[in-house]
């Protein structure tokens, strides 16, 4: 479908939902991933192409990750879902760094960062990683399946992990039923929903609220 197009029919969907308010509960009963029920999924979303960015957004995420490690010299990090690196080899380059992706930005990063460490998603056993930060920056929320990327996160073996995600509430407001405006999006959460979603497989140490660009919600995890 043209981008346009996509764009127009998320925008028109989101406002009639909107406008439905609560007898959204009669088309989708169901919390799915612990969003609120009446909420709409999106049934597909766009590919995201992350190479051609450095810093625009998620940069306080990766601040607060790097507050984390400051004081263990040497550290091993492991950014999931990297995209262009820009902000994971500027701000924790220092570091032990490894970064995670699905091609053709795997590719990419091999062919760009030939001196760094990057693994293919598909051929990466998570059992085999460990890590004493891992971060996964606004990532979850263009997954079909994001339980399949908490079960990855979750057999890698780290002392801390940092996962951030949209705030929906602050970006759409509470009466915001889906789908999502941003067309690589397939749900977005609000910080109550995220929390109890991630406290499902992680022991949560903080809630942050970045008010930036765009307002990002990030955890500060530990395994249970």
């Amino acid at each position: 479908m043209n981008h346009r197009l996509l764009i127009a029919q998320r925008l028109m969907s989101k406002h009639f939902f909107k406008w439905m308010g609560r007898r959204n509960l009669r088309l989708q009963p169901h919390s799915l991933f612990y969003i609120k029920a009446g909420y709409h999924h999106a049934h597909k979303a766009e590919e995201f192409d992350d190479t051609g960015n450095t810093d625009e957004w998620q940069r306080e995420v990766y601040e607060l990750a790097s507050s984390l490690v400051k004081n263990t010299p040497g550290a091993s990090v492991i950014d999931v879902g990297c995209g262009s690196a820009w902000k994971l080899i500027h701000l924790l380059g220092q570091y032990k760094i490894s970064g995670i992706e699905t091609d053709p930005t795997y590719t990419w990063l091999k062919n760009k960062y030939p001196e760094r460490n990057w693994l293919l998603f598909d051929q990466t056993d998570p059992h085999t990683l460990q890590a004493d930060l891992i971060i996964c920056a606004d990532v979850i929320e263009h997954l079909e399946d994001p339980d399949s990327l908490l079960d990855f996160l979750e057999n890698i073996q780290f002392k801390l992990l940092v996962i951030s995600t949209p705030e929906r509430d602050a970006v759409a407001g509470p009466r915001d039923y889906g789908p999502p405006e941003n067309t690589a999006h397939y749900r977005e959460w609000n910080a109550y929903e995220f929390k109890r979603y991630i406290s499902e497989r992680f022991k949560i140490k903080e809630q942050v609220i970045f008010k930036y660009k765009s307002i990002t919600q990030a955890l500060i995890c530990e395994k249970k």
